[in-house]
């Protein structure tokens, strides 16, 4: 799908920065972070712009937040199904959305309310293991 039609999709309005950072997730298969996206559009988004429209995509449904084991958080076009599994390589860096590994149903135990998951697994790509 092109980044106009996202945009379109959602209701949103169509500036340059909203395409060239949809532009970003589309050519990329791995998860980005705010600094990563940064540096790809450097002189054509500020920081507060990169900010702010993933922020809008996360609170539409475009984007979905990975939480790493450190401080950072990366994002990734959502895929379906929604909970799925995430993979870290530990050789090459890269996180990357396996929604074609089913989650199983879980019950949090009484009094616990469900906002949102993730699933983050390490180990090595199939790229870094041949």
């Amino acid at each position: 799908m092109k980044a106009k039609n996202i945009l379109l999709k959602y209701n949103l309005s169509i500036t340059t920065g909203r395409l060239n950072i949809l532009e970003i997730f589309l050519n990329n298969e791995m998860a980005l972070s705010e600094k990563d996206i940064q540096d790809k559009l450097i002189g054509v988004c500020d920081r507060a712009t990169i900010y702010r429209t993933l922020k809008k995509f996360k609170d539409t449904g475009i984007v979905h937040p990975i939480a790493t084991e450190g401080m950072i958080t990366k994002y990734v076009l959502k895929k379906e199904p929604e909970e799925h599994l995430h993979f870290k390589c530990t050789d090459c860096g890269k996180i990357m959305c396996l929604p074609e590994v089913q989650m199983k149903n879980y019950e949090l135990p009484s009094g616990f309310t469900k906002k949102e998951s993730n699933f983050l697994v390490i180990g090595t790509c199939n790229n870094c293991n041949n």
